[in-house]
């Protein structure tokens, strides 16, 4: 019952995510225009680092405030506590009972879920970070130039093993084979025995950069998915999860150039 009633409120929660919290202010409309119905949440324009969905996308140069900037909201902000949230509560609600019982019941059970999940959350975010740092690496996305549908599909794939360099030449993705492991691997030190090998670790490896490939066609088509949303009159979820917990440090906000 407590699983159930965790999932409940997550999901509720986590819907937040798809809208990104990145409310847009309605400009005057010049006479003759008109102004679109107040029912359907307004889309954004055009991709926007820094959005649970669209980000993080190539927008402007990739300095090394930027890297913090994206490493920090995508890490710490508060979007980043609602998705492991969610995926424990899942966990709760549907127990992998191979694992102890104090991984899968009452409080002390979602916390040790929790805990593991933000632990390797952490664990995956800094490694890709300082690899991309140190290797002047731009590991945010670059949507593909061509038109066509399987073009697009290869480019996102593609793009989860050849990224670019801060100057705009690809090269190997080396952020994301090293994050890969670290998310696959660092668990390993909490995890209970026999989740905690290395098999286990190289399984969570491939889940982990599988997941490159998920997002970066989630971020490929997007504009595509939001216009049929819209299309569909389906509505976007009404609770915002803010990207950071201030306004000073945004990335969704950031000018475009």
């Amino acid at each position: 019952m407590i699983g159930k009633q965790f999932v409940a409120v997550v999901c509720l929660l986590a819907g937040g995510i798809v809208q990104g919290g990145a409310q847009q202010t309605q400009k005057p409309q010049p006479p003759g225009v008109e102004t679109p119905s107040p029912d359907l949440k307004p889309l954004p324009p055009e991709p926007v680092a820094g959005d649970a969905i669209y980000a993080p996308l190539a927008v402007g140069p990739d300095t090394m405030k930027v890297k913090r900037d994206d490493y920090l909201v995508l890490t710490f902000g508060p979007r980043a506590l609602v998705s492991p949230m969610l995926s424990s509560a899942i966990a709760m609600a549907k127990p992998n009972y191979n694992y102890p019982n104090d991984w899968h019941q009452g409080m002390q059970g979602f916390g040790r879920q929790y805990g593991s999940k933000i632990g390797t959350k952490v664990s995956y975010e800094t490694t890709r970070f300082v690899t991309s740092a140190l290797l002047h690496e731009d590991i945010r996305y670059r949507p593909s130039q061509n038109k066509e549908f399987f073009a697009r599909v290869g480019h996102g794939i593609s793009y989860a093993f050849f990224d670019s360099s801060d100057s705009g030449h690809r090269e190997l993705a080396y952020a994301n084979f090293t994050s890969a492991a670290a998310g696959g691997f660092t668990a390993n030190l909490w995890l209970p025995d026999g989740f905690n090998d290395t098999k286990h670790g190289l399984t969570r490896m491939g889940t982990k950069f599988g997941g490159f490939v998920i997002q970066n066609e989630l971020r490929e088509f997007a504009p595509e998915i939001g216009k049929a949303f819209k299309t569909l009159h389906l509505p976007f979820p009404s609770l915002p999860v803010p990207d950071w917990w201030t306004k000073d440090i945004t990335v969704a906000r950031r000018p475009h150039p």
